[in-house]
């Protein structure tokens, strides 16, 4: 039986574009699969569909989740969306069709015998639990312009998550958040709520000679501190790694 394969952009409303298609050709969900940016192997017998990212489009598709699934299982959709795992399109497009078709009552999320259900909790949670971490784990710099800026590295796209967090923690700051990896960048203008998402065309490095004065004062007194109350014989690596993973550590002045 030929596949239909539909090609789309590796971001939320590129997987929802995909979706919208899907359902707007009639396509059939057993035989339909959604993969994400640029194909390596292609399958023979297979039809590939490159889809555009229609924003119109993936909104009513965001609408339609919304009133259809309730809070829960649309926000957990939403989280697998950020997740790092190349297969999560087409775990999303399948849960998304079984919801839609009304294969389960109840909670779509709770049928976790479904293995794309199971696929798209199992990408939420991990989403979830780094986005929790950074909102503990970043440290800003203030630069000599006086904006915070702050670079992470996250394994998943946590950005539109702790963006929310910030912002209604730091209202009236000017500040800047930069995914390393990724290139991306949230800016916040002080008393706006407006995140801006940068992505091509824009590098920013950031070096110590940038930092305000009174920046480098207080990191040169927090390591004094730090290294002043620390008790060598109660060190406990082991929990330390436990509580703070090394893959957070680089970008935090406690370990500078």
């Amino acid at each position: 039986m030929k596949k239909d394969i539909l090609v789309c952009e590796a971001i939320p409303e590129g997987i929802f574009s995909a979706i919208y298609y899907a359902y707007e050709k009639k396509l059939n969900p057993n035989t339909t699969f959604v993969q994400l940016e640029e194909i390596d192997n292609y399958e023979l017998f297979a039809e590939y569909i490159r889809i555009e990212t229609d924003y119109e489009k993936a909104m009513k598709v965001d609408r339609t989740l919304a009133k259809r699934f309730g809070q829960i299982s649309y926000s957990y959709i939403w989280y697998a969306m950020y997740s790092r795992e190349s297969e999560r399109g087409n775990a999303v497009y399948r849960t998304v069709a079984r919801g839609l078709a009304n294969a389960y009552k109840g909670e779509l999320v709770n049928f976790l015998q479904d293995p794309y259900v199971l696929a798209v909790s199992k990408m939420r949670q991990n989403v979830w639990c780094e986005a929790h971490s950074y909102m503990g784990f970043v440290r800003f710099k203030e630069l000599k312009n006086h904006i915070l800026y702050s670079e992470i590295e996250p394994k998943n796209h946590v950005l539109p998550i702790i963006a929310e967090h910030f912002a209604d923690r730091f209202p009236k700051e000017n500040f800047m958040i930069k995914d390393k990896g990724r290139n991306l960048y949230i800016v916040h203008e002080a008393g706006k709520d407006v995140m801006f998402h940068q992505q091509e065309g824009c590098q920013i490095h950031v070096t110590e000679e940038m930092y305000s004065e009174e920046e480098r004062e207080i990191q040169d007194l927090f390591r004094i501190f730090h290294t002043t109350i620390a008790i060598k014989e109660r060190r406990n690596l082991e929990l330390q790694r436990q509580l703070l993973p090394l893959r957070f550590r680089e970008n935090m002045i406690d370990f500078c």
